[in-house]
């Protein structure tokens, strides 16, 4: 079908009025009757483009420097800055060293200095806290709470 519309000098020349004029593309394709990719195909082929208009230049206002703000003052009172205490540890954990392959999810994983036979980061391994992925031991040394 578009062939045969494509084929008929006064719908190219209808195509082409409304092109310049600044018809949408689909409008274009309502009139003639012909899908919008027939007439994006054809605008395409004839090589027509559409003026650009060149965006009108508002005037700028002359901008003044601005003054750089102040930082707000930092106020301090007396004595009340926190400290931190760690929590009571225990000795030493209970557990047993593991490789990444064999802890299981009630291990405690926090990573030890020493090296496997295979070379892998050992692990904790003693049971962890509830809510934890660390022992009591572990737990106490990474998280410490700040007393007010």
């Amino acid at each position: 079908m578009t062939d045969a519309i494509w084929s008929d000098p006064a719908k190219l020349k209808q195509l082409i009025e409304l092109f310049d004029s600044g018809v949408t593309v689909q409008s274009i394709a309502d009139t003639l009757d012909v899908s919008r990719n027939a007439v994006c195909g054809k605008i395409a082929r004839l090589g027509l483009k559409r003026e650009k208009k060149s965006p009108e230049a508002k005037p700028t206002p002359a901008l003044t420097p601005a003054a750089p703000p102040q930082p707000a003052p930092i106020v301090v009172a007396a004595g009340a800055s926190p400290t931190f205490t760690p929590r009571p540890i225990s000795a030493s954990p209970v557990g047993k060293p593991v490789s990444i392959i064999r802890v299981r999810k009630n291990q405690c994983r926090a990573p030890l200095d020493e090296r496997g036979g295979d070379g892998l980061t050992m692990f904790c391994g003693a049971p962890k806290l509830a809510g934890s992925s660390y022992c009591e031991m572990h737990h106490g040394i990474f998280h410490t709470h700040r007393q007010h």
